[in-house]
């Protein structure tokens, strides 16, 4: 205001005002708070005031209860103040903001952060003020990239989201198991999805942070779970075994005790899905006979998956379009059971018909390769090489100078025949920043990540067979993809 006169006297009055309403409504948190913000005012006015500012945002806070905008505004105003506060009245203004911080989504902790970066981003004090709070702290993280701060601090952020991720997920899995045995099935797998989203966030920043927060077998025991519960509650409400989700397949493929896979598969014997009279009427569903010969797989109950092969030889049914996907599926399980029990020259046989229906896939391709390398036929094996290396991807991929701007992430999907790979990515920053920060994430986990001042990011990683996902993120500024280079040795 540009007559001081008048603006002491505007103050003088709001704050009469403010305290004429205190007298009648003395448990007024909005009059507190109000009457605080002219305090302050007047005291940097220099003018005399009958209170202290700071008792009466206090009082505020207090008659405010689960308020937690007042909370917010009075720690905000007093964290502009932090130099002069006292070591009490800095604890006050941490826990108003810790408090009214947590999940109230990003948009009130970035208004912080921006103002913690302008008054010199000590990292100590937002440590202190932020809550253990997953998005929270994923927030501060992508603020720190997207600013081109502390490396460290960002990785030790995620990190600690990710733990607080998994807590989530248990919780939410223990809601799961509650309501499954309640046979409440869509409450059981909206929980279990709940956990699965919880733990799919999970990109292992602790190998990066150098923090042991995790356990990766406790984590992949959580996945297995929830799986394990979605499928269950899929089967309930559909009482099928149809699967276009790939609900019950994500399940039986990453379930690794034989224990809970019985359980699983008496659990569907007792809802009369699994085709026990197979041996009468093998067709009577592919779909049900390849699940079944897949459980079977996996169970070791190799003679069971070899002897279809007798069904399949008897049966006069004619295969429909629509069942040669299973029918292939079929084949190749009996060459995979026969390879287990030694015998090559059988499974050979059934993946050549498995390529015959159609499925030139990797599995069938590298089953026929063993086949062929164990009966001594480098001829035929060195022919199903040379297909493999039409799927597989190359040692050098051209990313063609793909663009990525800040924030954006491209992704490049591989197809591997498994084992330990050696990776070289190279970039260079498209923008004025000489040392763009990028992440690298290879199957969902994070396997890189620095400020690229050399415009290389060399890695590694233990790939499976089949496809893989690698994705490359732009975090603080744009930069531009070159090669990327793959190598079977690791160095």
């Amino acid at each position: 205001m540009g007559d001081p006169a008048a603006r002491d006297g505007l103050l003088r009055k709001a704050i009469d005002s403010y305290l004429r309403s205190l007298r009648l409504n003395p448990a007024s948190a909005a009059a507190h708070f109000e009457l605080g913000q002219a305090l302050l005012y007047a005291g940097y006015a220099g003018l005399p005031t009958p209170l202290a500012y700071f008792d009466e945002y206090r009082r505020a806070a207090e008659l405010t209860g689960h308020d937690s905008q007042i909370h917010y505004e009075a720690g905000k105003v007093l964290f502009g103040r932090w130099d002069g506060l006292s070591s009490e009245e800095r604890d006050f203004a941490i826990g108003l903001l810790k408090g009214s911080l947590a999940g109230k989504g990003q948009e009130r902790v970035l208004d912080l952060l921006e103002a913690w970066y302008l008054a010199g981003h000590d990292t100590g004090l937002i440590d202190r003020i932020l809550p253990e709070d997953a998005a929270a702290l994923r927030t501060y993280a992508r603020f720190l990239g997207e600013r081109a701060l502390s490396l460290e601090d960002r990785l030790s952020a995620l990190a600690r989201a990710e733990a607080l991720e998994v807590a989530r997920a248990k919780t939410e899995l223990d809601r799961a198991w509650g309501a499954a045995e309640s046979l409440m099935p869509s409450e059981a797998a909206f929980r279990a999805g709940l956990a699965l989203d919880a733990l799919g966030s999970v990109k292992f920043y602790q190998a990066l942070a150098g923090r042991e927060l995790l356990d990766p077998l406790e984590f992949k025991a959580l996945q297995r779970a929830a799986r394990r519960v979605l499928a269950r509650s899929w089967v309930e409400e559909t009482g099928s075994l149809d699967d276009p989700e790939g609900i019950i397949a994500a399940y039986v493929e990453a379930e690794d005790n034989p224990a809970a896979l019985g359980e699983f598969e008496t659990f569907l014997a007792e809802r009369r899905l699994l085709d026990e009279r197979r041996a009468v009427t093998p067709f009577q569903s592919l779909k049900t006979l390849a699940f079944r010969m897949g459980l079977d797989l996996k169970l070791g109950r190799y003679n069971r998956v070899a002897d279809v092969e007798g069904l399949l030889a008897s049966s006069s049914t004619v295969l429909a379009p629509s069942g040669r996907a299973s029918y292939a599926r079929i084949l190749r399980l009996i060459g995979q059971a026969n390879l287990e029990l030694n015998d090559a020259i059988e499974a050979a046989a059934f993946f050549e018909k498995a390529r015959e229906v159609g499925s030139d896939s990797l599995d069938v391709l590298l089953g026929l390769e063993r086949c062929y390398s164990l009966l001594d036929d480098e001829p035929r094996a060195a022919g199903v090489r040379s297909a493999i290396g039409r799927l597989v991807s190359p040692d050098q991929i051209d990313l063609g100078g793909r663009a990525l701007a800040k924030g954006q992430t491209a992704r490049v999907d591989l197809q591997t025949r498994g084992g330990p790979r050696a990776f070289r990515l190279e970039f260079t920053p498209s923008g004025p920043e000489a040392a763009p920060l990028v992440s690298v994430f290879l199957d969902g986990r994070v396997v890189w990540e620095k400020y690229g001042d050399t415009g290389l990011a060399e890695f590694t990683g233990n790939l499976g067979q089949g496809r893989a996902r690698l994705e490359i993120q732009a975090v603080s500024a744009p930069v531009s993809l070159g090669r990327l280079l793959i190598s079977m040795e690791i160095r």
